[in-house]
């Protein structure tokens, strides 16, 4: 009698085993680069350094600094590529030991994708969610074209454009720590038939801890004024009639109502600041910086923006949009198992001005980016912008950028 067929693994257990092989991949790699170019190296530096073709140069750049193992797998070269990067490695004064290490998690990451039996549709569902060919990226587009038509249809209202925009800068007090200013911003909201006030703002509840909460709470948080609306980023004479602030166990949060005067589509900016919300260089306990908007609405363009103060290291961020999540699984090891399937572009720019439909709106963004600016001592023209833009989101998800965080100068990669 044979005996019975073993299971097949599960997507999931598929991912958790890739996954930490291409993060053993991406550690040894790191290590190994460590030994011969400074801490801070762009693609194109490290492909001069190793002697390397530019693709070759941005793939072993992009394994050894990108924010997940899903940037990894898309990034991985094919045997020959491997092989050559391992040869310039070792050419360039790598230790021997270090490319040994590069060439055994290489090796142990083809052999699990192998062992585990993985498709290759199951890989690029790991790999950044990429779809298998441009046909079907096209009809994704289309299928989100009508899902934002028929939303708007059904629920009644919509979104022309929704940015989060957070300004990362070093902490007056402590340098080693990260101040964040959140920006929020909403132009074109506007309702196609009376349906009452809609949540147009959650307030940022990622404070350190529970203490810094009861702060915001107690000395800068006054029910007779909205909480963190700028007014020179908002449709004028905003009142009681068109805006209403909520106190809940999970903070404050803003109804707009369109159907209400003055106006029948409002833009409205928000902005918070939180004090030393992290380290600005890695830690045992702290390896990535994160931030996520949540998309809730129909929605043509969603923009996430994250400005670094060009006093800090550079980073190579990362960004992914995830559907939101009402099991427990919206973060930890399963979280990219609700990845969204499109492509989320993203990259620096040489402007923080976010396109848009209506100059007015453009100006009052400028103003929003200004005064957020303004609160740390800045201006919009003292910070690197890293982009991420998707037309037409999906509804109930959130639009995350993701980095590694740097080293500390002359501390050894771990």
């Amino acid at each position: 009698m044979k005996n019975a067929a073993r299971p097949k693994p599960q997507l999931a257990e598929k991912h958790r085993e890739i996954s930490e092989a291409a993060g053993a991949l991406q550690l040894a790699l790191r290590d190994a680069i460590g030994e011969i170019l400074p801490a801070e190296f762009s693609s194109r530096s490290l492909a001069r350094g190793l002697g390397l073709d530019k693709s070759l140069g941005w793939q072993a750049h992009r394994i050894a600094l990108s924010a997940d193992p899903a940037a990894v797998l898309s990034a991985l070269p094919g045997e020959r590529g491997v092989s050559l990067l391992l040869e310039a490695l070792a050419k360039r004064g790598a230790s021997e030991a270090s490319v040994e290490r590069v060439r055994a998690a290489a090796g142990a990451l083809r052999a699990i994708v192998k062992r585990s039996g993985a498709s290759t549709r199951e890989l690029r569902a790991i790999a950044a969610g990429g779809l298998d060919s441009d046909a079907q990226r096209k009809h994704l587009a289309r299928a989100q074209k009508s899902q934002f038509e028929s939303s708007v249809a059904i629920r009644g209202e919509s979104v022309a454009t929704q940015a989060g925009t957070y300004l990362v800068v070093p902490s007056r007090r402590d340098p080693s720590l990260i101040t964040l200013v959140a920006l929020y911003f909403v132009a074109g909201h506007k309702t196609v038939r009376p349906l009452g006030p809609r949540i147009v703002y959650r307030g940022v509840t990622s404070y350190p801890d529970h203490a810094a909460w009861e702060r915001q709470e107690s000395n800068e948080f006054d029910l007779e004024r909205f909480p963190a609306l700028v007014p020179a980023a908002s449709s004028p004479r905003l009142d009681r009639a068109g805006l209403e602030v909520k106190k809940t166990q999970n903070g404050w949060f803003v109804l707009a109502d369109p159907d209400q005067p003055p106006a029948k589509s409002l833009t409205l900016g928000f902005c918070e600041t939180i004090e030393e919300i992290g380290s600005v260089h890695r830690t045992e306990g702290d390896r990535f910086g994160e931030l996520a908007m949540q998309v809730s609405s129909s929605l043509r363009d969603a923009y996430v923006d994250v400005l670094f103060d060009k006093s800090l290291p550079a980073v190579e961020p990362s960004p992914a949009m995830y559907f939101t999540a009402i099991n427990g699984l919206e973060h930890g090891e399963y979280r990219e198992l609700r990845r969204f399937s499109r492509e989320f572009h993203g990259g620096f720019v040489d402007s923080p001005r976010v396109p848009m439909h209506s100059r007015t709106d453009a100006a009052r963004y400028a103003k929003l980016l200004a005064h957020g600016a303004s609160l740390v001592g800045r201006k919009p023209g003292d910070f690197r912008c890293y982009r991420a833009h998707m037309l037409h989101p999906p509804m109930l998800t959130r639009a995350v950028v993701r980095w590694l965080l740097p080293e500390r100068t002359g501390q050894a990669a771990r």
